[in-house]
C-alpha cells in the first residue's frame, strides 16, 4: 500500500522502478535476476499480520471450543494474509503497472450487493441447515413444494448468482472486467463464462442439501469431519467403532469441518438431527456438501478460461456445459466423497497449466489501484495467487505451535504442554462399539508440533521470497497450477500433483517445447507443495508412526493398485474394457461423439480448415494433444489399476468433455462450411479454392458417419440404462457411478424406465440428426437442451427420489422423532454402514456382530429400568433381531420399504 508521497519506503513514486533496480550501468540488471526483485518492505504490514496471526492462535488454542471460533479464525487468517502481502509491498506496485485506478466510493455499490448477496447466501443455509426451510418438495416435514422451492431450491441459488453478479459489478468498475481481450467493452449478459457459471449454479445448486448423505462413502466422509469438530482435533482423524481412520488424506474432511462449523450444524454427541425432536427438520448436507460445489464450479470455470484461450469463447462454453452434464461428473458434484476435491483440483491445475503454456512469457500482471484517500492499494493477480497459497500453509503452522499451548478463559490461564491427542468420540465412550476416550503422545516425540511449524514457515518464507517480485502471468499461472495440485494431493495423494506432472512432461516432448521446462516454477512449486500438502501428513506420522503410512500408503494406495481391496466387481471383467463399459453411462448422453472428439484433433496436423482465418493451429494442436494426454494417462492409470470402483474413472471426464466441445464448435463452423469454401473462392488461387471445397466435403462427410454411429452407441447405452431386465441392474446404473454395492436391489417403489427410454429416444434420434448439415445448428442446441434437462432430471427428481433408500436420514430421523414421545436408546444391529453414526451424532450402541455381547447389552440395560429400545437395522435381519431381544412384547417397524428398502428403524418394547 501507498500514499500520495510514498511514504514508508523513502523513495519518491515517480523513481520506484529505478530504486528497485540494480543497474551496473548496462541497463540489464534486473532481466539477469534469478529472483525478480520485490517492492520495499512495508513495516506496518508486520503489525497487521502478528494481530491476525495472534488472534487465528488464540482460536485454535483455546480449550473450550465456541459456535463463532472457526468464523473468526478464518477472518484472523485472512487479516494476517493481507498483513503478509502488505509486509511485502505487494500493493506498491510502481505507476507504470497500475492500469486502471478508482476511487473507493466508485466501489461502494457493488461491494454493497457483493456483501449483501454473500449475507443472505449464508443466512439462507444457516436457516436450512437448522431447519427452519424447508429444502424439497420431496420432504414429509409437511411443507408444501412450493413453499419449498421458493424457500430454498430457488432462494440459495438466486443469493449465490446475485453474489457473482456483485462481484462482476466490483471487477468492472475496479478494472479486470471493463474490456475483454480484444479490448473492446463486454457486459456480463454477452459473457460466456457467466452463462456457464449460471447454468451450473441453476443444476447443481437448487438441491444440493435437499436428500440424504449416500452410504457408505458420504457418510463414512462426513462422520470422520463430524468428529474433527466434537474431538476438536484437526490432525488425527476417528470415525465411530473403527477407530483412527488413515486411509485417505485430509482436505475432504477439512473442507466439510470448516462448512459444518461456520453454518451451524451440530456435530456434537447425538445432536446432529436433534432439531426435529423441536418440531424442525435440519439439513446438514447444506453444509457438508457447499464445499463440493464450489470446487466443481471453480474447476468448471477455469476449464472454460483454457479451451476459450485457446480455441474460442464459443468452444469453451460448449465444452463447460458437455461437463456438467455428464452423469458421472454431476452426480459426484452432489457426494462428500474425496474424488471431486482430487479430481476438481486437478482439473483446476491442468487448466492453470493450459493457460500457462500459452501465455506469453513478457506478459505482465496488470495493477488495479484504489484509491482509499490518501492511501492507494495496488491489487493484481498475484494477491489472488500468493493469497490462496498464504491462506493456506498460514493456519497449518498456527495450528500447529497451537499444540504446545492450551488457554482456558475462565478462569483465564495458559498452560504450556507436549502435544498430547485423545481417542475416542467425546460423550460416546464406553458405549458398545465405542472406544474409551485416553490420552495418547506422539510416535515420534523428537519431531515437536513447534519443530514442524518452523520447518514449514522457512518454506512458506522462501516460497513467499522467490515470489516477492514476481509480476509475470506466465509464472504466476504456473504458480497456480503448483497450488491446485498441492490441493489435489490433500484430497487423495500423490497422483493429485503426479498425474499433472506426467502430463506436462508428455505435452513437452509430444511438442518439443523443452525450454518450457524452465518456466514452469518447478523449484517454487515443489515449495509450494511442500509447504500447502505436507504438513498434515508429516504431522500425522509423527503423532502415529509406521502404521499410519502402512495404511494410508501401502495398503490403500500400493495394495489397491496391485491387489483387490475392498472391491465389489465379483463377476465382473475387470480388463480394459471395464471402464470402457462405465463411461458409457458416465458421459450419457455424449457417449457416442466421445470417442471421435478424442481423435478428431488429429485432422489440425493435416492442415483441417476448421480454424478461422488468422487463427493458429499450432495452439490448438498442442492444446488437444495436452487434453488427449490427460485422458490416455487418467484411463490407463485407473484401467492398470486391480482395485477398481466405478468413479475412479472420473480424473478421465474433464478432458473427454473438453475435446467433445471443441468437436462440438467445430461442427457448428462446419455448420455453414460451403460459406467457408466460397469465402475462399475468389480470395485465393482456384486450386487452393477446389482444395478447400473438397476438405469440405471430406469433413462432412466425416462428420455425417460420426453422427450415425454415435447415434447407434447413443441408443445401446440408454437401452443398458432404461431396460429392465433379469439380475442386469438398469435404472441404478447412474447411482453405480459412484456407490459401493453394485449389487444392491433396486427400490420397487420407483420406477424411472419410462422417462429413461425417453431420453435415450430423443438423444439417439438427436445426434443421429446432426449428420445434416443443414440442420446441424439446431439439431446441435437441441442436444444440448436435452442434455440440460437430463441432468436437471438426474439431480433434481431421480437423485432426490432414490436418496431414501441409499442412506439413512430419514429413517434416523423417524428415531428422532418416535423417541420424542417415547424415549429410549438407538442401537445399530449388525450395521457399520456410518450413516447410523452421522446422523446419530454416533450417540448409538453399535453391534457389526451380535450374540452375547448384544444380549448381556440389552439385558443390563433392562435392569436399569430401560422398557423401549429403538433399533435400526436392515429389512432382512428383523427376524433374527426379533429372535435374540426372546419376543418382546412389542415389536414394530416405524419405516417402511416404501420409505427405505435397504434400512429400517425398529422399536421394542418390554413389559
Amino acid at each position: 500500500m501507498s500514499d500520495t508521497h510514498d511514504k514508508g519506503s523513502g523513495v519518491p513514486e515517480g523513481t520506484r522502478e529505478q530504486a528497485t533496480a540494480i543497474d551496473d550501468g548496462d541497463g540489464d540488471a534486473e532481466e539477469a535476476r534469478l529472483v525478480p526483485r520485490g517492492n520495499p518492505l512495508r513495516p506496518r504490514g508486520a503489525a497487521v499480520f502478528a494481530a491476525g496471526a495472534l488472534a487465528a492462535f488464540v482460536v485454535m488454542a483455546l480449550a473450550p471450543q465456541y459456535r463463532w471460533g472457526v468464523p473468526l479464525g478464518a477472518l484472523a487468517v485472512v487479516v494476517a494474509t493481507l498483513g503478509l502481502l502488505d509486509l511485502l509491498g505487494t500493493f506498491d506496485d510502481p505507476p507504470g503497472r497500475v492500469a486502471a485506478r478508482v476511487g473507493v466510493r466508485a466501489l461502494l455499490g457493488p461491494l454493497a450487493l457483493l456483501g449483501g448477496a454473500l449475507a443472505a447466501l449464508f443466512a439462507l443455509i444457516s436457516l436450512s441447515v437448522a431447519g427452519y426451510l424447508p429444502s424439497t418438495p420431496f420432504s414429509r416435514d409437511g411443507a408444501s413444494p412450493l413453499a419449498a422451492l421458493a424457500a430454498s431450491a430457488v432462494a440459495i441459488p438466486a443469493a449465490f448468482l446475485a453474489a457473482v453478479v456483485g462481484a462482476f459489478r466490483l471487477g468492472e468498475r475496479l478494472g479486470p472486467y471493463r474490456v475483454d481481450e480484444s479490448g473492446a467493452p463486454r457486459p456480463l449478459l454477452r459473457r460466456h463464462g457467466f452463462w456457464l457459471v449460471t447454468l451450473v449454479t441453476l443444476l447443481y445448486l437448487p438441491m444440493l442439501g435437499s436428500h440424504s448423505l449416500t452410504d457408505p462413502w458420504e457418510t463414512h466422509y462426513g462422520e470422520v469431519a463430524r468428529e474433527i469438530l466434537a474431538r476438536n482435533d484437526w490432525i488425527s482423524l476417528w470415525w465411530a467403532q473403527d477407530g483412527w481412520f488413515w486411509s485417505k488424506p485430509v482436505l475432504d474432511f477439512w473442507m466439510q469441518a470448516l462448512a459444518m462449523a461456520a453454518f451451524g450444524v451440530r456435530y456434537r454427541s447425538g445432536e446432529m438431527l436433534s432439531a426435529a425432536a423441536e418440531g424442525r427438520t435440519p439439513w446438514p448436507e447444506w453444509a457438508v456438501r457447499l464445499p463440493i460445489f464450489a470446487l466443481t464450479l471453480v474447476a468448471a470455470v477455469l476449464l472454460y478460461k483454457a479451451i476459450s484461450r485457446t480455441f474460442s469463447r464459443r468452444a469453451g462454453l460448449l465444452a463447460g456445459v458437455v461437463l456438467a452434464t455428464m452423469p458421472q461428473w454431476f452426480l459426484v458434484s452432489h457426494q462428500t466423497m474425496t474424488d471431486m476435491p482430487f479430481v476438481a483440483t486437478m482439473s483446476a491445475a491442468m487448466a492453470l497449466l493450459l493457460l500457462g503454456i500459452h501465455t506469453d512469457e513478457a506478459e505482465e500482471a496488470r495493477v488495479y489501484q484504489v484509491e482509499l484517500g490518501r492511501l492507494k492499494v495496488g491489487l493484481s493477480v498475484y494477491h489472488l495467487v500468493l493469497g490462496a497459497i498464504v491462506a493456506c500453509a498460514l493456519p497449518q503452522i498456527l495450528y500447529l505451535l497451537s499444540r504446545h499451548v492450551e488457554i482456558s478463559p475462565a478462569p483465564f490461564g495458559v498452560k504450556l504442554h507436549r502435544d498430547v491427542f485423545s481417542a475416542g468420540s467425546p460423550g460416546n465412550c464406553g458405549l458398545p462399539g465405542n472406544e474409551a476416550c485416553r490420552a495418547f503422545l506422539p510416535v515420534v516425540p523428537g519431531l515437536l508440533p513447534v519443530l514442524q511449524a518452523l520447518i514449514w514457515a522457512q518454506t512458506l518464507g522462501i516460497v513467499l521470497y522467490a515470489s516477492w517480485g514476481e509480476r509475470r502471468v506466465q509464472r504466476l499461472l504456473f504458480l497456480a497450477a503448483w497450488f491446485f495440485a498441492a490441493l489435489s494431493t490433500m484430497a487423495k495423494g500423490p497422483a493429485g500433483f503426479g498425474l499433472p506432472v506426467l502430463c506436462a512432461l508428455a505435452y513437452v516432448v509430444v511438442s518439443g517445447r523443452y525450454r518450457d521446462l524452465l518456466k514452469m516454477e518447478i523449484p517454487v512449486g515443489l515449495l509450494v507443495l511442500a509447504c500447502v500438502a505436507l504438513p498434515w501428513f508429516i504431522a500425522m506420522y509423527a503423532r502415529h508412526g509406521q502404521p499410519f503410512t502402512d495404511r494410508l500408503l501401502f495398503h490403500d494406495m500400493f495394495k489397491r493398485a496391485f491387489t483387490h481391496v475392498h472391491d465389489t466387481n465379483e463377476g465382473d471383467d475387470v480388463s480394459f474394457r471395464y471402464y470402457v463399459w462405465q463411461l458409457g453411462y458416465a458421459m450419457f448422453p455424449w457417449t457416442g461423439l466421445v470417442p471421435a472428439s478424442l481423435v478428431w484433433w488429429l485432422r489440425r496436423r493435416e492442415g483441417g480448415i476448421t480454424s478461422e482465418p488468422g487463427s493458429t493451429d499450432a495452439r490448438k494442436t498442442d492444446a488437444s494433444v495436452f487434453l488427449a494426454m490427460w485422458f490416455l494417462f487418467g484411463f490407463a492409470l485407473f484401467s492398470l489399476m486391480l482395485t477398481k470402483f466405478h468413479h475412479y474413472i472420473l480424473p478421465a471426464i474433464p478432458p473427454a468433455a473438453m475435446l467433445t466441445g471443441i468437436l462440438l464448435d467445430d461442427m457448428l463452423r462446419l455448420e455453414g462450411a460451403g460459406g467457408l469454401a466460397r469465402r475462399l473462392d475468389g480470395a485465393a488461387s482456384p486450386a487452393l479454392s477446389a482444395r478447400a471445397r473438397a476438405a469440405v466435403g471430406y469433413e462432412r462427410a466425416m462428420l455425417g458417419a460420426v453422427a450415425i454411429a454415435a447415434a447407434i452407441l447413443v441408443f445401446f447405452v440408454g437401452r443398458d440404462l432404461a431396460m429392465a431386465r433379469e439380475g442386469q441392474p438398469s435404472q441404478a446404473r447412474l447411482l453405480h457411478l459412484f456407490s459401493y454395492n453394485y449389487k444392491r436391489p433396486w427400490p420397487p417403489s420407483l420406477d424411472f424406465s419410462a422417462t429413461l427410454w425417453a431420453f435415450t429416444a430423443g438423444a439417439a434420434a438427436l445426434t443421429f440428426l446432426l449428420m445434416v448439415a443443414r440442420f446441424r445448428r439446431h439439431v446441435l442446441y437441441a442436444l444440448l437442451s436435452l442434455a440440460v434437462v437430463f441432468t436437471a432430471w438426474g439431480l433434481d427428481v431421480y437423485f432426490v427420489r432414490t436418496s431414501p433408500h441409499w442412506g439413512q436420514r430419514e429413517t434416523l430421523l423417524a428415531y428422532v422423532r418416535a423417541s420424542r414421545e417415547v424415549p429410549g436408546p438407538l442401537v445399530a444391529y449388525q450395521m457399520n454402514w456410518k450413516g447410523e453414526n452421522f446422523y446419530g451424532g454416533n450417540r448409538l450402541a453399535t453391534f457389526v456382530s451380535t450374540g452375547k455381547k448384544f444380549q448381556d447389552y440389552i439385558n443390563e440395560q433392562k435392569k436399569k429400568g430401560v422398557k423401549t429400545f429403538y433399533f435400526v437395522t436392515e429389512h432382512g435381519r428383523t427376524n433374527s433381531l426379533s429372535n435374540e431381544l426372546g419376543s418382546p412384547r412389542v415389536f414394530e417397524k416405524l419405516t417402511s420399504l416404501e420409505l427405505n428398502n435397504k434400512f429400517l428403524v425398529v422399536r421394542a418394547t418390554f413389559e
